[in-house]
């Protein structure tokens, strides 16, 4: 009989999207904090899992060619396909945010690109993201942020494969840095302790 004090976790498409995407993931130790997100198997101790909406969901991820089922040695497996790849990918990227530091190092953190148009595509999504992470548009394809953040841009290059086409710039200062400073302390990213 099944354990009816267990609380039941229905887990969101998304969930079971990062967690196929948790066994190969070097970018997740780039992005995914432990209190950010709680793996299945972490849930199955102590939860049941809704088995009829998980089954739905991975139908669901089957049909949209994020997952790919075969057969091995008698099994069945599932496995991430390059879309769901990028779908977790996307994901990742939008739930990320840069960490503040302790003390600002003064710096100006830049991200020039010359995306070609035939990856307009990408050089939308590449925006997007920046956007997301709270950087400034300085120019059309110039981003500014306050704090560093080479690991994830370095990241972000490397899934879309952007090789040359995009650039990260350490400035020790910015003809127009006031319009910044006011800027990114309006956001809330710069305060007071930052800028004493």
């Amino acid at each position: 009989m099944e354990d009816e004090t267990k609380e039941k976790i229905k887990l969101t498409t998304k969930e079971i999207l990062l967690s196929f995407y948790d066994s190969f993931s070097k970018v997740e130790e780039i992005f995914v904090r432990p209190w950010q997100r709680k793996r299945i198997k972490e849930y199955w101790k102590w939860r049941e899992l809704d088995k009829d909406r998980f089954y739905s969901s991975l139908w669901r991820l089957e049909k949209q060619k994020y997952i790919k089922r075969y057969i091995e040695n008698k099994k069945t497996i599932l496995k991430l396909t390059s879309v769901g790849k990028n779908q977790a990918m996307k994901y990742i990227f939008k739930d990320y945010k840069i960490e503040k530091p302790k003390v600002w190092d003064k710096k100006w953190h830049m991200v020039i690109f010359d995306i070609p148009e035939k990856k307009k595509v990408i050089r939308n999504i590449i925006r997007s993201h920046l956007k997301n992470w709270d950087f400034y548009q300085l120019q059309e394809s110039v981003f500014i942020h306050p704090f560093g953040c080479q690991k994830e841009i370095a990241a972000l290059k490397y899934i879309y494969g952007l090789g040359n086409y995009l650039q990260y710039v350490i400035a020790e200062t910015i003809e127009t840095e006031i319009n910044l400073v006011d800027h990114f302390y309006e956001l809330g990213i710069l305060n007071k302790k930052y800028l004493s």
